[in-house]
């Protein structure tokens, strides 16, 4: 019985750390990167090798070692990166909008 409940809760931690994340600007996402809150110390992408084109959505589950508040960087095809502190993952239901930062 104590085995049930830890896995349930191990399912449900899993769902919090999920998000949809809304392209809403002009250009493609090509990276989205997370640290640990305040730690810069960014890992690899979260979308991999995938581009997510303007207007289009994608469904995103952190890595199983991520803690529920963390900073996300977000690179834009041109070049530009964006970063977000103190990102809560725990919070459902989690939407994450972007645009494309100003130059």
């Amino acid at each position: 019985m104590t085995l049930t409940a830890l896995a349930l809760g191990a399912q449900a931690d899993a769902r919090a750390r999920s998000f949809t994340l809304m392209n809403a600007g002009p250009a493609a996402i090509v990276a989205i990167e997370v640290s640990a809150e305040g730690q810069a110390q960014f890992g690899p992408s979260l979308i991999g090798r995938v581009e997510l084109p303007p207007g289009n959505a994608l469904h995103i589950t952190m890595p199983a070692r991520a803690a529920c508040r963390g900073d996300l960087r977000i690179r834009w095809d041109g070049g530009r990166v964006e970063e977000r502190a103190a990102q809560d993952f725990c919070q459902p239901p989690r939407v994450l909008r972007l645009s494309t930062p100003a130059p």
